[in-house]
């Protein structure tokens, strides 16, 4: 990720309140992966007919942060003893749509492409935690095949891990 594309993901969250924080958050996510050795972080961006970007997608891997998942999925109950993840795993970081083209299939256009290129890399598992105030984004998830790890939705927020094998 570059400081190019975080400016990119600027504009296109824009006067978006809600979601104003990811600009902060994801530049600190791309601070920490120049620091971590083996740690990737990759931008997707898609595009209306006019060539104007209107949502993007973050996805990266961190060997430090899904030891540290793998071991707190176990501890939790979530999963198996057993279980381990790939080293070819990465985190569906961020994903976001403009408000105004949300529900004209961006975002299912973004989701593909994300996956697209995660096969192109080889990467063989995702995970994404999921939290909203609405249950829309964890519901779009799940109709995009989430597997979900933990469901720690309640009255006031939805939200839970998924989890997408990649082939």
């Amino acid at each position: 990720m570059s400081k190019d594309e975080i400016k990119v993901i600027a504009e296109i969250v824009g006067g978006d309140r809600t979601y104003a924080h990811f600009v902060n958050r994801i530049n600190k996510e791309f601070e920490a992966a120049d620091e971590e050795r083996n740690s990737k972080v990759y931008v997707l961006f898609v595009e209306d007919r006019e060539g104007e970007k209107v949502g993007f997608s973050v996805i990266g891997h961190s060997p430090a942060k899904m030891r540290v998942w793998q071991k707190t999925f176990r501890l939790e109950g979530w999963v198996g003893s057993g279980f381990t993840m790939s080293p070819a795993t990465y985190e569906l970081m961020y994903m976001y749509v403009k408000p105004q083209y949300r529900k004209g299939g961006f975002g299912v256009k973004l989701f593909r492409k994300t996956f697209s290129f995660a096969r192109e890399k080889r990467i063989e598992e995702v995970y994404a935690y999921v939290g909203d105030k609405t249950s829309g984004a964890l519901d779009f998830y799940k109709s995009m095949n989430g597997e979900v790890l933990c469901d720690f939705s309640d009255s006031e927020t939805s939200s839970a891990f998924l989890k997408w094998s990649v082939r």
